[in-house]
């Protein structure tokens, strides 16, 4: 908190000294009461809540969704090798690809609608949250592994009861990892990904630009960082909580 609120006396310097216009760059109390009046009134289709509701409501279709397919299909290629080897080409040649580039796709497949917003979150966080579950499987000590086979454990009591939860440091890492990527394409996949739509807060970045008001636009940015922030926080706290229990 005190290196947040050392960078924002730097900024209201930085404005007060060389007297920056605030079409330029706003004060920080200029972009607060910004906040604040976004907060009691409407643009697009609501107040600020309603723009923050939306934006959550769309990374997390997408994120929650890249965790119900990545985490199981990470397991299995850690898992079993043929798997492994037949998916692994696909994955790593995909996750070089930037989310954004799926853009037109998601909007040929899915209109400009709410899915194609999701579809890019999705695809932005899918590819960390896979391979680093299947890299914490593989990862696994193979003495547990063979001493469970030892004692009749099938390959799903291999799987889930002793790989997973072997296997979740390394899968909370790729939820780290997959949060920020989702939540970096949320702004991108909301401008790009949905034209037309009057919600979120990629929509009051793009209002703010194309109005010439920074206050809008670096509010929003500030929101988008402090939500990210906060989030991330939460799973390094369940990540802290993992370890201490291993």
């Amino acid at each position: 908190m005190a290196g947040v609120a050392a960078w924002i006396l730097v900024w209201w310097g930085v404005v007060s000294v060389f007297k920056v216009p605030p079409e330029f760059l706003p004060s920080p109390w200029q972009v607060a009461k910004k906040i604040l009046w976004l907060a009691a009134n409407d643009i697009g289709e609501g107040k600020l809540w309603l723009h923050l509701g939306w934006s959550l409501l769309r990374f997390l279709s997408g994120f929650m969704l890249a965790m119900a397919l990545g985490v199981p299909l990470g397991l299995l290629m850690g898992h079993f090798r043929p798997a492994r080897e037949m998916l692994n080409p696909l994955f790593e040649m995909l996750r070089n690809v930037p989310p954004i580039a799926w853009a037109p796709f998601s909007l040929l497949w899915f209109g400009a609608s709410f899915g194609s917003q999701a579809f890019v979150i999705f695809v932005a966080a899918f590819p960390p949250i896979l391979m680093n579950t299947q890299q914490g499987v593989r990862l696994t000590d193979k003495g547990l592994i063979s001493a469970a086979r030892m004692l009749g454990a099938g390959s799903f009591t291999l799987l889930f009861e002793i790989g997973l939860p072997a296997a979740a440091p390394a899968v909370i890492a790729g939820l780290r990892i997959g949060l920020a990527n989702g939540w970096l394409a949320l702004v991108g996949a909301e401008i790009i990904a949905g034209p037309g739509a009057l919600t979120g807060l990629g929509f009051l970045v793009l209002v703010g630009q194309q109005n010439l008001q920074a206050t809008i636009t670096i509010g929003a940015m500030a929101l988008i960082g402090i939500i990210g922030a906060s989030l991330d926080y939460a799973l390094c706290r369940l990540e802290a909580s993992v370890a201490r229990g291993a």
